[in-house]
Order: C-alpha cells, then sequence, then structure tokens
C-alpha cells in the first residue's frame, strides 16, 4: 500500500461510517464534506456524565453498582490508570497497525475487570422508548471497543454489558423530576470481523478516487437527484493535494 499519508487515525464512528457508504467516507477523509449532522443528544449526554459520576463513587470505593451486583456479576469497576484516555473523546483506546500505518480508536464509557483479569466493555444508554432495544450498530460498538481491548494485550471477555436508563412514564406528570429505570443488559461479542474492515477502510481511504457507488445510501440518493435540478454545478475551491509531510497526521474525528 503506497504512503500516501504519514499516518491516517480512524475513529470508531468513521469506521461506521465506512460500512454504510464507502464513498461518503472517502468525501469525508478527502473533502471533508461531511453528512448533515443529526440533532444533538445533550440529554443523553447529560445521563452519561451523571452515570460516569456516580459509578466513579462505586470505584473509588472498590465496590461494585448494585446494577451489576443484582444480577450476580462476580466484577469489579476496571481502575486501572488508563482508564481517564480511554474515557476521553478524540483519544480513547488506541491501536496501531504498523504495517497499515494507521490508526483506529474509540472512547468507552466504562470497563468491568473480572477475577482472571480480563475486561468487559461497559456502556451507558438512555431512551425515552417503551422497549429497550440493542441496535445492530450498538452491538459493532461494543465489538469495536473490545477488539482494541484486546490488540493492547488485555483479555476479554465474551460478553460486554449494557446500562440503559429508560424514562419512566408511569408517574402520571413531570413534576420537575425525570425518572428513569435502570436496566442491565448483557450482549455477546464476535470481534473477529473489525480487523478486516479496518484494514479496508484505510484501502480506502487511501485511494486517489472515490469507490464506485455500488449501493447508493441514502445521502448519496439526496445528492443525486438533488444535482440534476443544476443547469452548472456550483462553484467550489480547488482542492489541495493530499500529499503530506512526514510529520503531518490525517485524523478522522469521532
Amino acid at each position: 500500500m503506497a504512503d500516501k499519508f504519514s499516518t491516517l487515525k480512524l475513529s470508531r464512528s468513521s469506521l461506521k461510517l465506512f460500512q454504510d457508504c464507502p464513498r461518503c467516507f472517502w468525501l469525508n477523509i478527502h473533502h471533508k464534506i461531511k453528512r448533515p449532522p443529526g440533532f444533538p443528544y445533550t440529554l443523553s449526554s447529560a445521563v452519561d456524565y451523571l452515570v460516569k459520576q456516580e459509578f466513579d463513587k462505586y470505584r473509588a470505593q472498590e465496590t461494585l453498582p448494585p446494577v451489576f451486583a443484582r444480577h450476580g456479576i462476580q466484577a469489579k469497576l476496571y481502575a486501572g490508570p488508563e482508564l481517564p484516555q480511554w474515557r476521553e473523546n478524540f483519544k480513547g483506546i488506541q491501536y496501531f497497525d504498523e504495517d497499515l500505518n494507521a490508526m483506529l480508536y474509540g472512547a468507552v464509557d466504562d470497563i468491568l475487570q473480572f477475577p482472571d483479569g480480563s475486561l468487559a466493555v461497559v456502556d451507558y444508554k438512555s431512551s425515552g422508548s417503551r422497549e429497550i432495544r440493542i441496535y445492530p450498530d450498538y452491538q459493532k460498538q461494543m465489538e469495536v471497543y473490545s477488539y482494541l481491548l484486546e490488540r493492547n494485550g488485555f483479555q476479554i471477555q465474551g460478553e460486554a454489558y449494557f446500562v440503559f436508563y429508560q424514562v419512566d412514564k408511569s408517574g402520571g406528570g413531570f413534576q420537575n423530576a425525570l425518572p428513569f429505570i435502570e436496566q442491565l443488559k448483557s450482549v455477546k461479542v464476535n470481534k473477529d470481523w473489525v480487523g478486516d474492515v479496518f484494514e479496508q477502510a484505510v484501502a480506502v481511504a487511501r485511494r486517489d478516487t472515490p469507490p464506485d457507488l455500488e449501493t447508493p445510501c441514502e445521502h448519496c440518493i439526496y445528492v443525486q437527484k438533488a444535482s440534476g435540478f443544476f443547469e452548472k454545478p456550483p462553484a467550489t475551491r480547488k482542492n489541495k493535494s493530499l500529499a503530506k509531510s512526514d510529520e503531518e497526521t490525517i485524523i478522522f474525528a469521532e
């Protein structure tokens, strides 16, 4: 593979974009043309922040949060020195593949450590839905994190854990408080696919031309249809060469 970039840094979310649509992924990498963003999940972010504060208190006391203890899980919250970076956006758990000259990273919510030293990923989710669902993207998220931990030399459990906070709508009103029902869900993790997809994403990122549009995503379909209403394409700035010096790094943010 040609050394087009000194280092390519891909986030877990960029790997998701590649799986959704290699062309959207390529456009983002090469021309910073991003998909229109969705609504910000500010309430979910607030719940994550508060749960981390609560779980950190249990960590300091070396006790397991009740949501795990109730299910008889024999483990503790991981307290290794790497945890602050593992939880930090744009850093996270990192794996650098020397052969690809590329890094994959992702930030976790929490980690469980079992008596044999093995680790399991924990992710907090909040929802106002009537029924809790584990979407395929949730599953892949846990598998990427498990892959990253394993590539860093850790033994990994065969399961990962979601702690769901589901809005309790049975109170008959708001009363200036939003109650949640806390639920624990476990999933089997299969991380075997991650390395191959990472390699494929790196190969596409280093192409000079976009990949063929075999199965257009909804964003590509919109652009194709909308472009038909323009007599002339809108003026664009001339793109700079993507060739970078040895000191530079191309970063695809979380």
